[in-house]
Order: C-alpha cells, then sequence, then structure tokens
C-alpha cells in the first residue's frame, strides 16, 4: 500500500526545543500562576515570620521553573535522542490505516490511528501524541509526498472515514455478549457521576481545608474572605459539577449522533459500538486503562478517553453476572 504522505526532517535542537515548548504550554502556565500567587500571598497576605520567606521563595522558584523548564527539557531529549538513535534523520509515513516512523539504522515503528489522545500545533510543526506517552513530531514544511494543508484535511476528517487495519484469520464473529439501550439524561448523569466520583471527592476536601483554614486560623481578613469564599466554590462544585457536565454531555451527544440507540457487541478479541444509523467502532481489550461500577451501569475506559457505558439490566445476549467474569478472565487481549 503506497502513503498518502511522507514527512521528512531532520532532528536539531531547535526543533526539540519548539516541540517541548508546545507540549509543555499548560504545565508552564500552571507553574507561573502558583508563581506568582505564592510571591504576592508571602509578601502582602501572611503575618507569620516563616511563610514571609518560604511563600516568595516558592513563588519564584516556580516562575523560574516555568521559564527555563522547557528549554531544559528539551536539552535533555535531544541528548538522549543522540544516543538512542543511529542518525537524526527521520521519516514518516501516513497510510490509510496507520502511521510508520522510521529513523536513520533503525526499525519502522507503527502507531495506528485509533491510539491518539491529542494533537497540537505550533509556529512549524505539527505534534500528534500516541496513548500520552509517546510524540510523533510532524514538520509542516517537510513533506516530500502531499502538502500540509491536505495532511491537516486528512487528519481532521479522511482519517475517520476510513477503516482500521486487523488481521482477518482466526477473527471470532459471533458476539459472546450485546448490550442495547437508550442513552438518556439520567443514564448520563449516572455515568458522569462514577466517572467523576474521585474529582468530586477532591473538590470536597479541598472545600472543607479551605473553609477550616479561613475560619480557625488567625489569617488576614482579606485571605480569611477569599479562603472561605474558594472553600464554598468548591464544595457547591462538588455537589452541581456532575449535573451540569451530564447537561453538556447529553447535549452533545444529540448533537453528533443521529439517534439515542446504542448496541454494543462483545466479541472474544474486541468490542464493537454502534449508536443508530451509523458505523460501529471497534476497540480492544488491551486498550482498556480502567473498569468503573456504579449502581446501574458498568463503564469500561479506553485508553483514559473514551468511556463505554454497559447497562447492567439491558444484555439482550448474556447476563450481566457472566459478562462480569468473562471481563475478568474469559476476554483475549
Amino acid at each position: 500500500m503506497e502513503p498518502l504522505f511522507i514527512n521528512t526532517y531532520q532532528m536539531t535542537p531547535e526543533l526539540l526545543q519548539e516541540y517541548t515548548n508546545c507540549m509543555t504550554a499548560p504545565r508552564r502556565k500552571v507553574l507561573l500562576v502558583l508563581g506568582i500567587l505564592c510571591f504576592i500571598w508571602g509578601i502582602l497576605f501572611t503575618s507569620h515570620a516563616a511563610l514571609r520567606v518560604l511563600l516568595p521563595v516558592l513563588g519564584v522558584t516556580a516562575i523560574l521553573c516555568s521559564v527555563f523548564y522547557s528549554a531544559w527539557l528539551a536539552k535533555k531529549n535531544y541528548r538522549r535522542y543522540e544516543m538512542s538513535h543511529a542518525g537524526l534523520d527521520k521519516i514518516i509515513s501516513f497510510y490509510p490505516d496507520r502511521m510508520e516512523c522510521v529513523n536513520d539504522g533503525g526499525e519502522a515503528k507503527t502507531f495506528y490511528y485509533r491510539h491518539i489522545t491529542r494533537e497540537k500545533e505550533s509556529g512549524s510543526l505539527y505534534s500528534i501524541v500516541i496513548k500520552n506517552k509517546t510524540g510523533i513530531i510532524v514538520k509542516k514544511d517537510s513533506f516530500q509526498k502531499g502538502t500540509f494543508e491536505e495532511f491537516r484535511e486528512f487528519m481532521k476528517q479522511g482519517r475517520h472515514n476510513l477503516p482500521e487495519r486487523y488481521e482477518a484469520s482466526g477473527r471470532n464473529d459471533v458476539p459472546s455478549f450485546e448490550n442495547s439501550y437508550q442513552v438518556t439524561p439520567e443514564l448520563l448523569q449516572e455515568y458522569t457521576k462514577c466517572m467523576t466520583a474521585s474529582r468530586r471527592t477532591v473538590h470536597i476536601v479541598l472545600g472543607v481545608v479551605y473553609l477550616a483554614w479561613g475560619l480557625l486560623f488567625p489569617v488576614h481578613i482579606v485571605l480569611k474572605l477569599l479562603l472561605v469564599v474558594l472553600g464554598a466554590l468548591f464544595l457547591l462544585l462538588s455537589v452541581f459539577y456532575s449535573a451540569r457536565l451530564a447537561k453538556r454531555n447529553y447535549k452533545v451527544y444529540e448533537l453528533s449522533h443521529t439517534g439515542m440507540g446504542k448496541t454494543i457487541l462483545f466479541y472474544p478479541d474486541r468490542i464493537e459500538c454502534a449508536n443508530d444509523g451509523e458505523a460501529a467502532k471497534t476497540y480492544y481489550y488491551s486498550q482498556i486503562s480502567r473498569v468503573k461500577e456504579s449502581s446501574g451501569l458498568y463503564v469500561i475506559v479506553i485508553e483514559k478517553t473514551i468511556g463505554i457505558m454497559v447497562k447492567k439490566d439491558a444484555f439482550q445476549k448474556g447476563d450481566f453476572e457472566e459478562f462480569q467474569s468473562f471481563m475478568k478472565q474469559g476476554r483475549q487481549p
């Protein structure tokens, strides 16, 4: 099969610097904001002698980290790249169903589009992140086949309309379990509560800590008000966050799907999910990152980004007890 696009370039420190700046931008912003808050808090809002010294020091440290972190990381990654590859030339070929990356003197590594967790753009780069850990750098002006505009259009639309490649031999086309139901606001509410339980716990803990700090400890009146307000906001967030998120997700679901009916087929080697009037999407058990349960749902999380809802009382083939045993022991990796 001929590749649709070929991207070739030489890895340089400047290229890795731009890539690192792009990928660490959110982290650096958090460090910068924390640094400024710690510095201001230590200078203006605390009367404790130790905190007046410690907080500005922490603030300056965080600000310096936000400025120099990406440069240090880029240098470290470039040294590691030099040591682990025979050469600095890189070739990336994009096929309808996969990407193949080759370094000088090295073997080709294959990645599938279904494993992409995010994509980011900077001045001269298009960065693709695989499973939240592997970054693929595409240089916008280094296409040997195709153009960047065509490639970007393919990444946005074309790759989603092409089938994934898989081995057909030995594939079992008789599902072991079938789960069918209608997606309702109540179902998405339960799903959202299940998925955000840990986050809501964090909100409750932060709310209680801030309220206790502001009400029980002697602090500046401005800081006391700020802590009480923050505590109340976190507690309100823990109560209403999942309901608001469920309503938003339901609206998005209505807009992005032709119908509200959903059928999930569980084969020995894969899961197929289909919405009314749409083609089925295929996932593999090796992609499962975690499983969560609520009173009426069994939620399968694929690569930390996609949640598959299984309704416990909606099995058209098999039952929930058999399915639970299958997920623990019977499925193939």
